[in-house]
């Protein structure tokens, strides 16, 4: 088994493009040695996304500051291109930067990422990365179509 060490981050979504609400996040223990794409598609199964657009990391004072940009191409649902190849524990300490994960480039799914002082020994039998926490609301990748027009009354325009 390879040995690794323990990341504790916090990730929470700076805004819901679709409900126009703030408030899902989720503490993880995730293995130093996980590359940038295999930290998205854990991203998108703790989401409960449908992995189906293109993604990118960076890093910045804020989300709107790309001061750093850790491949110039995006990555695809199944290929991480050069996210492949970009550990971790290759990216951290940000120093005074904050990483932010961008999915869906049409509806900006922006997630903030915090690396927590929490040093996590990984423990036997424990198959990481796990969720230590999670609160929020269920992120919602699309809007629910049938749902909304139960909210529409129907006209009928022979009465």
């Amino acid at each position: 088994m390879e040995k690794f060490e323990l990341f504790t981050l916090k990730i929470f979504n700076t805004w819901d493009p679709v409900e126009n609400k703030n408030f899902w996040e989720a503490i993880i223990e995730i293995p130093d040695n996980y590359s940038l794409f295999d930290f998205h598609l854990y991203i998108q199964k703790i989401t409960e996304f449908e992995n189906d657009h293109l993604f990118e990391f960076y890093a910045g004072k804020n989300e709107r500051n790309r001061k750093l940009i850790f491949s110039e191409d995006s990555g695809y649902p199944y290929d991480g291109g050069e996210y492949s190849n970009i550990l971790l524990k290759d990216i951290y300490p940000l120093k005074g930067l904050k990483l932010y994960y961008l999915f869906d480039f049409g509806d900006n799914w922006v997630f903030e990422i915090h690396k927590l002082r929490n040093k996590a020994i990984p423990k036997s039998g424990v198959k990481y990365p796990r969720i230590v926490s999670k609160s929020g609301d269920k992120l919602n990748q699309y809007i629910d179509f049938e749902d909304d027009l139960d909210d529409f009354k129907i006209i009928d325009e022979d009465n």
